[in-house]
């Protein structure tokens, strides 16, 4: 019976990560979803910038506080370790979701692509960028990424196997593609709002603290193969002119997009 409230619980994390993940694209697009990010009641250009740093700082504080080796350890002792990345992946939507339903909009235009073509490359980028998000998290597992695999093998009595550091497609040009694809879709809008231009760069902030706070992790996890695959591959920015060095597939470990 436990093992199949755990299976559940899982399941239902799932839905509601797709849920929050395809709201965010319509979100930041202003489309197909009850509030953009311009919509809602205006406030004042003080009181919302102040909320909406405050929705940011959130995301960043649960973010990084349960992304941690230890705070890891400390879960592990208040649930299955099957759930463990369901329970990460539970409190990062619910934080998303919030951040959605209170997001104040600042409507003050930043930039505005007025040609029809120039409107239609903003959102080319756009597409693009949660097209490399997507396919990231399937190229290192998708169903393990956002804790569903885990409860499956919990629920048919398997154990959790080890991580396997593999470094295949996009992670053989930049080190987190999934980082690239999310910085292209928070900043390529062919309509770029004071409230828009604040959420990208107050997670893009964030993302650049995170990332940092991530690979020494990885590093601590997994030592000189880590810091191998560091000196030949750029961290999020693809280098078109570098050579990068053919990566062992006997290499064990696991780089873990948060």
């Amino acid at each position: 019976m436990r093992r199949l409230i755990v299976f559940a619980y899982g399941l239902a994390v799932y839905a509601l990560f797709l849920l929050a993940f395809f709201y965010l694209a319509g979100f930041l697009a202003n489309f197909g979803v009850p509030k953009g990010i311009d919509d809602g009641e205006l406030t004042g250009t003080g009181a919302a910038l102040f909320v909406n740093l405050g929705l940011i700082a959130l995301f960043g504080i649960q973010h990084t506080i349960m992304a941690r080796a230890g705070f890891k350890q400390k879960l592990a002792g208040i649930v299955s370790r099957s759930a463990e990345r369901a329970t990460f992946v539970l409190a990062t939507s619910l934080v998303l979701l919030l951040l959605y339903w209170q997001w104040r909009p600042m409507p003050q235009l930043i930039w505005h692509a007025e040609s029809e073509w120039a409107r239609v490359a903003w959102w080319a980028v756009y597409a693009f960028g949660l097209a490399i998000v997507l396919t990231s998290t399937f190229i290192i597992d998708h169903f393990e990424l956002f804790g569903l695999k885990q409860v499956v093998r919990h629920l048919s009595g398997k154990e959790q196997p080890h991580d396997a550091f593999q470094v295949r497609s996009l992670y053989r040009l930049v080190r987190h593609p999934m980082y690239l694809g999310v910085l292209l879709a928070f900043w390529a809008t062919p309509d770029m709002t004071l409230g828009h231009l604040i959420f990208a760069a107050g997670m893009t902030g964030y993302l650049m603290i995170g990332v940092r706070l991530e690979e020494r992790d990885l590093e601590r996890h997994l030592g000189e193969n880590y810091r191998s695959y560091k000196r030949r591959v750029p961290m999020i920015i693809p280098s078109l002119g570098r050579e990068h060095e053919r990566v062992e597939p006997g290499v064990r470990g696991a780089p873990n997009e948060s």
